[in-house]
């Protein structure tokens, strides 16, 4: 067993891995996160095993079934079991999650992470962090959050500004919170960043990453932002606008367009809350409604020119 503690904002969580290929997965996700000291604090502990064949779902019917994962329940335990090779078993109101994994999945770029994630946000919600489906980037103590599906060029938009010098709060799920002070906060949360090597070879510092890879691949490339950017990482800051890109065929210029906060709204709800979890949805629902009152939102209409998306965008934040 290999035991590692990582520190999300104030919530620390230890990983128990079965074996030393689940803890070198998740350090090369979470290395940035490493703690060594927490104070008193109790840690979210997650216990990991590997196994050969799939695991099973509990012999039950699931109170909520998709086709990426599902939801069981009994009287004392929530299991979130994903058919592509993994299963967690929780206690909601405690604090240990326990996680099987098949290893095809656990060596899978993305479906291991989103698996992890997906454990985990039962219970960050409970302790008042609220994940956001987005890219976020943060200049000084202000970030903006890039918003959108798969292929609307999220990823590509948030490079271009790391390339500029903006730091990186989370490549895909921000984790929104109320501070002591009422502020609303978007705090860091780990992971790769993954883009298609058209994106890559846009970005001089991104094309090293494309060196050893054939000209036919099609595939995302993930990098570690601390690998390309020493001291990329940005662990808080406020959020001052919402940007919302899709490729518009035909420009030659990115423009923004502004949206409304409802409209703002709706697609935050949309991608942030998961209904089954009835517990914790008035309260995300304040923090988002607080979000779009605080952050103007944007429609980004993106061109290629994609060098002078920053010039387009930083004045947002600044």
């Amino acid at each position: 067993m290999v035991s590692q503690t990582y520190l999300l904002h104030q919530i620390p969580v230890t990983f128990h891995a079965g074996d030393a290929f689940l803890a070198d997965r998740l350090d090369v996700y979470w290395r940035a996160f490493r703690a060594d000291d927490v104070g008193r604090a109790q840690p979210i502990q997650v216990h990991l095993h590997v196994t050969d064949a799939p695991p099973q779902p509990p012999d039950a019917d699931p109170f909520s079934a998709g086709p990426e994962v599902s939801y069981y329940r009994t009287a004392e335990t929530l299991t979130v079991f994903f058919p592509a090779g993994g299963r967690f078993d929780m206690a909601l109101e405690g604090d240990t999650i326990r996680g099987w994994m098949a290893r095809d999945a656990a060596d899978a770029y993305g479906v291991f992470e989103d698996m992890i994630l997906i454990a985990l946000k039962p219970m960050l919600r409970r302790r008042g962090y609220y994940t956001i489906h987005a890219f976020a980037a943060a200049v000084g103590d202000r970030s903006l959050l890039i918003l959108g599906e798969s292929g609307a060029g999220k990823t590509t938009t948030g490079l271009s500004l790391l390339a500029r010098g903006a730091r990186l709060l989370a490549n895909d799920a921000p984790l929104l919170h109320l501070d002591a002070k009422t502020r609303l906060l978007l705090h860091a949360y780990p992971g790769l960043i993954s883009a298609y090597p058209d994106s890559l070879a846009r970005f001089a510092e991104l094309t090293p990453l494309l060196r050893d890879i054939p000209p036919d691949k099609r595939g995302k490339i993930a990098f570690a932002v601390e690998d390309v950017w020493p001291g990329a990482w940005a662990w808080q800051a406020q959020p001052a606008a919402l940007v919302f890109p899709h490729i518009t065929p035909g420009l030659t210029e990115s423009s923004l367009e502004p949206m409304t906060a409802f409209g703002a709204l709706q697609r935050l709800i949309g991608q942030s809350i998961e209904d089954w979890d009835e517990p914790t949805i008035p309260a995300q629902l304040r923090m988002l409604r607080h979000l779009v009152s605080v952050a103007p939102a944007y429609y980004l209409h993106l061109a290629p020119d994609i060098p002078a998306l920053p010039d387009l965008l930083l004045p947002l934040v600044e």
